[in-house]
């Protein structure tokens, strides 16, 4: 893979990915800097922060550089859609994406995080691919999604849950409406919750705040992007009959 592993990487299982859901449009969404949670919560995400004196920190940097390289390369040599809000996460962009389009359009998203289980409780035409586990993200039946992980909180947000509310717990009260409701009649438990519940939900831009989302021109440079990955030694990708097979997954995109 020589001196750009992500990169390699990246674009083998996005490749796979085309291929194995032939979409007409792509968009490769970019993650913001979600000031309103900050506001609700400063600790929120803390735990995923990585200091300068830790091992990990350089192999970090790097892994950056590469992820700054890919996004360049899909902002200006594919026929993708990458895009960014400002003050919104990925997952708050992908929902409103979806929101604005029309339900006559099916979307499929590739990510490994259960949180899009609330998008397809509220979308039938919306599918989650978990590229990891090889397998369609499912939503419980008997309750809403939200409701639960506000109740039992989530640890990789840094997000607390209610004290002593766990999975099993939080499935009970949220399947039932008249013990939910019991148990936000304590007031702790209610404002820990309601806080619990906006920072967890997707959040709906205004129309003013849609229009600040940015996003680049699909377009193709073919040639260049094989130059760039015969300089890293790409031999599996860029030779002539699997670079052929490479540039054609991409060809059909809109754009």
């Amino acid at each position: 893979m020589g001196p750009a592993p992500v990169v390699f990487n990246f674009f083998r299982q996005f490749k796979a990915l085309v291929d194995e859901f032939k979409p007409n449009r792509v968009y490769v969404v970019l993650e913001g800097r979600p000031v309103q949670r900050y506001e609700l919560l400063p600790e929120y995400k803390a735990t995923r922060k990585v200091e300068e004196s830790d091992p990990k920190y350089a192999e970090l940097q790097k892994f950056f550089r590469q992820k700054e390289q890919i996004v360049e390369l899909l902002s200006t040599r594919f026929p993708v859609s990458v895009v960014r809000h400002a003050t919104s996460e990925c997952d708050d962009t992908i929902y409103n994406l979806i929101r604005y389009s029309s339900t006559a359009i099916p979307w499929t998203i590739a990510s490994n995080d259960s949180d899009f289980t609330q998008l397809i409780q509220e979308y039938s035409h919306v599918k989650v691919w978990n590229p990891i586990k090889k397998e369609f993200l499912t939503a419980p039946s008997d309750y809403d999604y939200v409701t639960w992980k506000s109740l039992r909180g989530d640890g990789s947000d840094n997000v607390p849950g209610i004290p002593g509310v766990g999975d099993k717990l939080a499935s009970e009260i949220a399947s039932d409406p008249d013990r939910l409701a019991a148990f936000l009649s304590n007031e702790s438990n209610a404002q820990q919750f309601q806080r619990n519940y906006d920072l967890i939900s997707f959040r709906k831009w205004s129309d003013e705040e849609a229009m600040e989302m940015t996003s680049s021109n699909p377009e193709k440079n073919w040639q260049e992007v094989k130059d760039l990955f015969e300089s890293y030694g790409f031999k599996s990708i860029t030779k002539e009959e699997s670079w052929l097979k490479f540039v054609g997954a991409f060809d059909t995109l809109w754009g």
